[in-house]
């Protein structure tokens, strides 16, 4: 399967936001989001340790390699442990934005489709209905859209469940694949990753107690031509 090509490596300026307890790291496509995807190679807990200098870093939710955008990592085991409660209780807004080939029938629209993963492929199924064997997961994914092109759509993507692919697989499911995606989408030229972006973050912060929101730009330009 193609990859993104690996960026060049500057962890400092993946940094977009941080406190003494969280940092929050806009990751460029082509970078794991932790160790044992693939083997050895570049990932965000390895570049955070180093870093900071300190063993005790982990990353609080993945977004896969070739996707690019937010990803919390906390400092310490407390806020990692008081994070992950937040995450359980779907109390960490995320929002994603995604290039899509279609034109959705509607301009709000939410995606119930279960999921079960296969892990000798690493891919995604999915399904209508539960099964009866039980091997699949319900997963949600609220859409909104953005933009209309020719045959593209911009769109606001908030999955509010967590599963494994679960964005690139319920837009695919919807009929709504995504651009670059080479396992559930559809290839376009000039376009070596999948046109999908974790834009933005909003929680209560467990050690604060303040709202906090994060936010980091989409990569790339004018797409919907």
């Amino acid at each position: 399967m193609a990859r993104a090509p690996a960026p060049k490596l500057d962890f400092e300026k993946w940094i977009v936001w941080q406190d003494d307890f969280l940092m929050a790291i806009d990751k460029p496509a082509g970078v794991l989001s932790q160790g044992g995807e693939g083997g050895a190679e570049v990932n965000l807990v390895d570049l955070a340790k180093a870093h900071l200098k300190k063993p005790s870093v982990s990353v609080l939710h993945r977004i896969d390699r070739n996707v690019s955008g937010l990803v919390l990592i906390a400092k310490d085991h407390a806020t990692a442990s008081a994070m992950t409660k937040l995450f359980a209780k779907g109390q960490v807004e995320r929002v994603y934005r995604a290039i899509v080939r279609g034109a959705p029938k509607e301009d709000a629209f939410a995606i119930d489709a279960w999921l079960a993963k296969d892990r000798s492929t690493n891919e995604v199924r999915a399904r209508a209905q539960r099964d009866e064997r039980g091997e699949y997961r319900a997963a949600r994914t609220e859409v909104r859209v953005l933009q209309r092109g020719r045959e593209r759509a911009e769109l606001e993507v908030r999955p509010i469940t967590g599963r494994s692919h679960q964005i690139r697989v319920h837009l695919a499911f919807a009929g709504l694949p995504i651009v670059g995606d080479p396992k559930y989408g559809v290839p376009a030229r000039g376009v070596n990753r999948p046109l999908l972006h974790a834009e933005r973050v909003s929680f209560v912060h467990p050690r604060t107690r303040k709202r906090v929101t994060i936010e980091a730009p989409v990569p790339w330009g004018d797409v919907l031509t």
